[in-house]
């Protein structure tokens, strides 16, 4: 299959901000499975800071979900350090990895990753949040900052594009973590219903709002409609 290139991942991300009602949880997902494919790496997630908490916004799987939330636990990674210093962090190699990030370093040698990159994501002069991309390679991002940049820029836009008030990004991720929060709910009630693994469940919600013309969030409600009512093992008929 050929590989997507940034611009075709912009062009979508794009699309997603212009669309008559968003789907930021949805648009998000899209844009890091494009961060992806087109750099290409092997995983990608979204810290954001709310209130002065750190979350975990987005990520293409549970591995990397499980270390940017071990980052804001141990309050150490090169997440938390695009957040501080506002600038581009990246570091390759495993030895140099466990040397920059005592804590959180070795968890992710232990996942499998050799290079990461992370991106603070800027709105007005504001750092709200960072863009983590890992390889599993030692080839690090040096000759693709300018694409990097574009990207991590993209995933700024999408979020802010429901609320473009400095004001009210604040709400605007309140409502996107909100809606992650029920993606998550959603992914469980198909993992126990259809026994797969929380991967194959996002897989079929994906597949859900795909057939039913749906947004992701508007599939996670649905499901979770039809496990409360007991139909969600059923076929289901689109209204």
């Amino acid at each position: 299959m050929k590989r997507a290139s940034v611009s075709d991942v912009l062009a979508t991300a794009n699309a997603a901000m212009v669309a008559r009602e968003p789907d930021v949880t949805g648009a998000l997902a899209a844009l890091l499975a494009g961060v992806v494919d087109s750099l290409p790496a092997r995983a990608a997630a979204v810290l954001v800071e709310v209130e002065g908490a750190l979350q975990l916004l987005a990520a293409t799987n549970h591995r990397v979900a499980d270390l940017e939330a071990y980052q804001s636990q141990v309050d150490d990674g090169p997440c938390l350090d695009a957040l501080r210093t506002s600038t581009e962090v990246h570091a390759v190699g495993a030895d140099e990895l466990e040397r920059r990030w005592p804590l959180t370093g070795p968890v992710i040698v232990a996942a499998g990753y050799r290079s990461v990159q992370a991106l603070p994501l800027t709105w007005q002069g504001r750092v709200f949040g960072a863009l983590n991309v890992f390889r599993e390679n030692e080839d690090g991002f040096a000759e693709q900052q300018a694409e990097c940049r574009a990207l991590a820029d993209a995933v700024t836009l999408v979020i802010a594009s429901s609320q473009p008030d400095e004001e009210r990004i604040v709400s605007g991720l309140n409502a996107a973590l909100e809606e992650r929060a029920l993606v998550e709910l959603a992914k469980g009630a198909l993992a126990h219903t259809l026994s797969r693994d929380m991967s194959g469940a996002f897989e079929a919600l994906l597949d859900l709002a795909h057939e039913e013309g749906l947004t992701l969030g508007t599939a996670a409600r649905q499901v979770m409609l039809r496990a409360r009512t007991g139909t969600l093992g059923m076929p289901s008929t689109s209204t």
